[in-house]
C-alpha cells in the first residue's frame, strides 16, 4: 500500500462521517439533582487521582473507564491507539513510533524500552468510592498467552481507603527463546481527617519483568518465503540469553493546611488563604540483569574484547532516596477552578547510588532541585499553568525545565464551541546515565557529553471528539547510539515536526476512532521515525436485547510507512541505528466483536487477520517479525460490593 493511498483512505473515512450530522456526546462526572434540590449520591461512583495530593487539589480527578472505545486493545503498547515498534511478543522491549524523547531535568532511572510494562510512582491511583470496588480483566490468547489486570479498593472507615492493582503479561512467544513473564503490583493507603486539614497517602510497588532475548531471527528467508511454518524452528541469534528487570520501592506523602477550616456555612470565604505544606519521601531500587551463557557469540555488534569470554552476566543496581517539601496556596476542597490564581514552591533532595557488575567503584550523586509554578483561571474559560525546575549538584547540575500550558475554551468549560490548547517547553538536560557511562561484558564507555537543549511547541484544537494539532521540536546535542553501538551527539541543531489527528466520530450506529501522525525531521539519517503512522478503527455499535446490552464490532487497521527502524541490543536494553533492513509499508488488520451486559464487558478478536493471506513482509523491528494471525478472548467484570 502506497503512502498516498493510505492517506486517501483515512481522509475518505473521516470525510464521510464529518459531513453527515454528528451525534456528539460529552460525558461529565456530575451529581444527579432531584426535584426540590434534594441531592442524590450514586453509591457505585468510583473516581481516582494519581501520584500526589497536588493532583487532587488541582481537580485532576478521573472516573474509572467503563467504556468500550479501546477495550479490545488490551496490550499496554496499543491501548489508547498507541503506536510502538515491538519484538515479536507481548512484554518485550519497544520503541515509540513517534518522536518522544525523555523530557526530565532529573536523574532519570526509567528505561524507555520497558516503561509501558512497569508501574511507576507517578501512575499510582488513589481511589474514592462509597462501596468496595473490584475490577478483573482477563485475556486469553493463542499460543497460551495470558494477560490479567486486577484492581481492588475499599474504604475501611470514613477517610481511610486501601487499594491494590496487579498486572500480568505472560506469553511463551511464537519464536524460540522469546518467552515473557511480566508482573507488576502496587498497594496503596489514603487517609484524610474529617475536616480535610491533614492527609496522608502511601504506596508500595514492585515490578518484575522476566524476558528471554533471542536477538531476532537469523534467517529471514525462512520467514519471508514461509519455508518454515513452525516459527519455533526458525533459528535465532541468541538461544539462551535473557533480561531481568526489577523495580520496587515505596512512597509516603503528607499535607497539612496551615489554617483551620471555615466553621459555618454562613462564614465569609477567605480572600487570602495561607495554603498548605506537604512533605514526601520516596525510596526506589532497580536491578537490571542480562545473562548469556555463550560468551563469544558474534551477534554483539561493535563489541569490545569481553571481560569474561565464557559467559555474560551483566547487572546494574540503582538506588534512589528522595525527600521533598512543598508549599501550595491551594487548601481543603478547593481546586484550580475555585481560585483565579494559585502558586506553589518546592525543594527536592535526591541521593542516587549506581553500580555495575564489572566495576568495583559505585557512582554516588547528590542533587537538589527547586521548583515553582503558578496557575491563572479567568472565568472558567481561560487557564494558564506554568512550572519551572532547576537542579543543582552532581551529574545533572545545571539542568532546568520551564513549561507553560495555555487552555482556552471557546465559551465556558461546561459548554463550548471547542478547545484550543498550546504548550511550550524549554529544557536543558544531561543525557541519560547509560549514554555517559556504561560497563558490561561486551560494551564499555565513559564519555563526556554536552547538555541536550530542547524547545518544544505543541498546539491543538479539539471539537466534537476530534483533536487536530502540531508539535515542533528544536534540539541541540541530540544523543543516540550509532550503528557501531556507541553513544554520539549531533552537535548542531536539528528539528522535528509532528502533525497529528486523534479522536472519534459517530453517526447513528457507525463510528470511527483514529489516530494519525505525520513526521518530518531535518536529520532523517539519525532521528529515524516513519513519516506516517496511524490506526483507524471503523466500527458498528448498537444496543440489543431491549437496550439491556450493547454490541460493537469493527475492523482496526494499523500502518506505518517503510523506514530503517532502529535495531535492538538486548545487553544494553537500548535501540541503535542500523542501515541494513527497512520495515513497514504493511497494513495490520484486526477484527473484533465486543459485548457489554450490565457491568460485564467481553470481546473476541482475531488479530492480524491478513496474516493468513501469504504476504510475509511484516516486521515489527529489524530481524523481529510481527506476530502471525491469532485469536483472543477477553472479559472484564466490575464489582461494587
Amino acid at each position: 500500500m502506497k503512502t498516498y493511498n493510505f492517506l486517501l483512505l483515512w481522509l475518505c473515512m473521516l470525510g464521510i462521517l464529518w459531513v453527515i450530522p454528528l451525534k456528539y456526546t460529552h460525558s461529565q462526572t456530575v451529581a444527579a439533582v432531584l426535584p426540590d434540590s434534594v441531592s442524590y449520591i450514586d453509591s457505585t461512583k468510583v473516581e481516582y487521582f494519581e501520584y500526589s495530593f497536588t493532583n487532587l487539589k488541582l481537580g485532576r480527578i478521573h472516573p474509572i473507564d467503563t467504556s468500550i472505545t479501546y477495550f479490545q486493545q488490551y496490550d499496554p503498547l496499543t491501548f489508547g491507539n498507541k503506536l510502538y515498534a515491538t519484538l515479536s511478543n507481548i512484554g518485550l522491549a519497544a520503541k515509540n513510533l513517534t518522536f518522544a524523547p525523555t523530557l526530565s531535568p532529573f536523574y532519570n532511572l526509567q528505561l524507555q524500552s520497558f516503561e509501558n510494562y512497569l508501574f511507576d510512582n507517578h501512575q499510582v491511583k488513589y481511589y474514592h468510592q462509597l462501596q468496595p470496588y473490584t475490577e478483573i480483566f482477563y485475556v486469553m490468547g493463542s499460543k497460551k498467552e495470558q494477560n490479567l489486570e486486577v484492581t481492588f479498593t475499599r474504604q475501611l472507615f470514613k477517610g481511610f481507603t486501601l487499594g491494590m492493582q496487579f498486572g500480568l503479561n505472560n506469553s511463551p512467544g511464537p519464536y524460540k527463546n522469546s518467552k515473557t513473564n511480566d508482573t507488576r503490583v502496587y498497594f496503596t493507603g489514603l487517609y484524610q481527617t474529617p475536616n480535610k486539614r491533614y492527609g496522608l497517602l502511601a504506596n508500595y510497588l514492585r515490578n518484575k519483568l522476566e524476558m528471554q532475548e533471542n536477538g531476532g531471527i537469523s534467517n529471514d528467508t525462512l520467514f519471508e518465503e514461509n519455508l518454515e511454518k513452525d516459527r519455533r524452528v526458525i533459528p535465532v541469534y541468541l538461544d539462551n540469553a535473557s533480561n531481568l528487570v526489577k523495580k520496587s520501592g515505596f512512597y509516603i506523602e503528607q499535607y497539612f493546611n496551615l489554617q483551620k477550616p471555615e466553621q459555618t456555612k454562613d462564614s465569609i470565604k477567605r480572600k487570602i488563604d495561607a495554603g498548605s505544606i506537604s512533605y514526601s519521601f520516596q525510596y526506589q531500587r532497580n536491578q537490571l540483569i542480562y545473562t548469556d551463557p555463550d560468551g563469544l557469540n558474534d551477534y554483539y555488534i561493535g563489541r569490545l574484547a569481553p571481560i569474561d569470554s565464557t559467559s555474560t552476566y551483566d547487572s546494574v543496581y540503582q538506588e534512589l532516596i528522595s525527600n521533598s517539601i512543598k508549599w501550595s496556596s491551594l487548601a481543603y476542597s478547593e481546586t484550580a477552578d475555585d481560585k483565579p490564581f494559585y502558586l506553589h514552591f518546592g525543594l527536592t533532595q535526591n541521593q542516587i547510588t549506581q553500580s555495575y557488575a564489572y566495576d568495583s567503584v559505585n557512582d554516588k550523586f547528590n542533587q537538589l532541585t527547586s521548583s515553582g509554578g503558578l496557575g491563572i483561571n479567568i472565568g472558567r474559560s481561560f487557564y494558564l499553568d506554568a512550572n519551572a525546575y532547576y537542579t543543582a549538584g552532581d551529574y545533572n547540575g545545571g539542568d532546568f525545565k520551564i513549561e507553560g500550558v495555555l487552555t482556552q475554551y471557546f465559551g465556558k468549560k461546561e459548554k463550548n464551541a471547542g478547545l484550543f490548547k498550546a504548550s511550550l517547553i524549554l529544557l536543558n538536560k544531561t543525557p541519560e546515565w547509560y549514554f555517559s557511562k556504561f560497563n558490561s561484558n561486551n560494551y564499555r564507555w565513559n564519555v563526556s557529553l554536552k547538555k541536550e537543549k530542547y524547545t518544544i511547541l505543541d498546539a491543538n484544537y479539539s471539537f466534537k471528539g476530534i483533536t487536530v494539532g502540531g508539535k515542533f521540536f528544536t534540539v541541540e546535542n541530540y544523543t543516540y547510539l550509532d550503528d557501531s553501538v556507541r553513544p554520539k551527539q549531533i552537535e548542531k541543531g536539528e528539528t522535528v515536526m509532528l502533525i497529528y489527528l486523534d479522536g472519534s466520530l459517530k453517526w447513528k450506529s457507525l463510528g470511527l476512532n483514529t489516530r494519525v501522525v505525520y513526521q518530518e525531521t531535518s536529520q532523517p539519517n539519525i532521528i529515524r521515525q516513519p513519516k506516517l503512522s496511524g490506526t483507524a478503527d471503523l466500527f458498528f455499535k448498537h444496543t440489543i436485547f431491549k437496550e439491556a446490552a450493547t454490541f460493537k464490532t469493527g475492523f482496526q487497521i494499523t500502518y506505518f510507512t517503510a523506514y530503517y527502524a532502529d535495531a535492538y541490543m538486548p545487553e544494553l536494553r537500548l535501540f541503535y541505528l542500523q542501515n541494513e533492513q527497512k520495515i513497514g509499508d504493511y497494513a495490520y488488520i484486526d477484527y473484533y466483536l465486543t459485548l457489554v451486559v450490565k457491568r460485564a464487558r467481553l470481546f473476541f478478536k482475531i488479530a492480524h487477520v491478513n496474516g493468513y493471506f501469504g504476504d510475509y513482509r511484516y516486521y515489527s523491528s529489524p530481524n523481529y517479525p510481527a506476530r502471525d494471525a491469532r485469536f483472543y478472548f477477553g472479559i472484564n467484570w466490575r464489582f461494587h460490593d
